[in-house]
């Protein structure tokens, strides 16, 4: 059952990872989705450098952003999709280990919450209650 409860607890993080790492990649080309509406504003970010670096425009920071965001969100469920499937007795013995699960799924849950729309704050609520469940199971 514990790893039944991982592996759920996994595959929101890495489809909402992988979605929205496609997404954004299409963007380079293409942009539709995490552009704004008004295509003054995208323009505006094209030609805007930031001082950290004034060859970097804001735009392209955008997108780098979007692609980090969606490869933390693939690691982190794909880490967790192999140990729920090879290794669930890793999960089931390290404290370590769920306490990783639990507080990033968490975190997840809090930026959702305040940051994003509603697919995110379930994906990252029902990660968060399967680890949570799976890391009570392991002390029955």
């Amino acid at each position: 059952m514990i790893h039944l409860l991982i592996v759920i607890g996994a595959v929101p993080f890495l489809l909402f990872g992988a979605g929205h790492g496609a997404l954004t990649l299409r963007d380079l080309k293409r942009p539709r989705a995490f552009t704004p509406t008004d295509p003054a504003l995208r323009e505006a970010m094209q030609q805007s450098s930031l001082r950290f670096h004034r060859d970097w425009n804001l735009w392209r920071a955008w997108l780098g952003f979007n692609l980090t965001h969606s490869l933390g969100l693939i690691v982190f469920g794909a880490a967790f999709l192999h140990v729920g499937i090879f290794e669930p007795h890793l999960f089931a013995s390290s404290l370590l280990i769920q306490a990783v699960a639990v507080a990033v799924s968490a975190a997840y849950l809090v930026v959702s919450l305040q940051f994003f729309f509603s697919r995110p704050v379930i994906g990252s609520a029902i990660g968060l209650a399967c680890f949570l469940a799976a890391a009570g199971l392991a002390y029955i």
